[in-house]
């Protein structure tokens, strides 16, 4: 489990709690879930998700989230490779940064990302897929049987509010939801992607 990362601080527990009270507000912005391959009769994830970005400073409301998730996420990157130094030495760019295009999700009981899946992909999307490093997940509620498996690590992170997990993107770090028949789970997650964040939006401007 050694590159499977786990933090909690006030700043996440904060970021959690606004980002669900967010989600339970912002209905308008509530649309289904999706994830790449999925075939429409029989989706690998179940969800009803609001998507944000930070770039974006059209909606105040939608802002403040993402700005105050962006900040706590990357406090937590700071973390995760401060305690993996060969880390920085070896990914592309010596450089990190949180892709400020992320989701929340939420999971009514029974619903799930239930196929076994990596966040790393060819496929072209505005997140560039293949320039994913590290993927997170902060668990915006307290679900006593649910949260996150990995399945070459044989591991579980619980879903406890205010708890990020920050792990590799790629096919080593295969994982999957782990449903709750009784009790819903909302997440905010993204990736974590090589380069800088200036390049990016300059490439998005570009």
């Amino acid at each position: 489990m050694r590159l499977i990362g786990t933090y909690t601080s006030d700043d996440l527990s904060e970021a959690a709690q606004a980002a669900l009270d967010f989600y339970g507000r912002r209905q308008d912005l509530h649309r289904d879930g999706a994830s790449f391959g999925d075939d429409p009769t029989s989706p690998r994830k179940v969800s009803t998700d609001i998507s944000l970005v930070w770039l974006d400073r059209s909606d105040p409301d939608a802002f403040q989230i993402s700005d105050q998730l962006m900040r706590a996420v990357a406090g937590g990157l700071g973390r995760y490779l401060k305690e993996r130094p060969l880390f920085m030495e070896t990914v592309p760019e010596r450089s990190l940064f949180v892709m400020p295009l992320f989701n929340l999700q939420h999971y009514s009981p029974g619903e799930g990302f239930k196929a076994w899946h990596a966040d790393w992909t060819t496929s072209e999307d505005a997140t560039q897929p293949i320039r994913r490093v590290l993927a997170w997940i902060l668990y915006l509620n307290d679900v006593a049987d649910a949260g996150t498996e990995f399945h070459w690590q044989d591991h579980h992170v619980d879903a406890v509010c205010g708890r990020l997990a920050i792990f590799p993107a790629d096919l080593s770090h295969i994982h999957r939801g782990r449903i709750s028949d009784s009790e819903s789970k909302t997440i905010a997650t993204g990736w974590i992607n090589a380069g800088s964040l200036e390049a990016f939006v300059r490439s998005l401007q570009g």
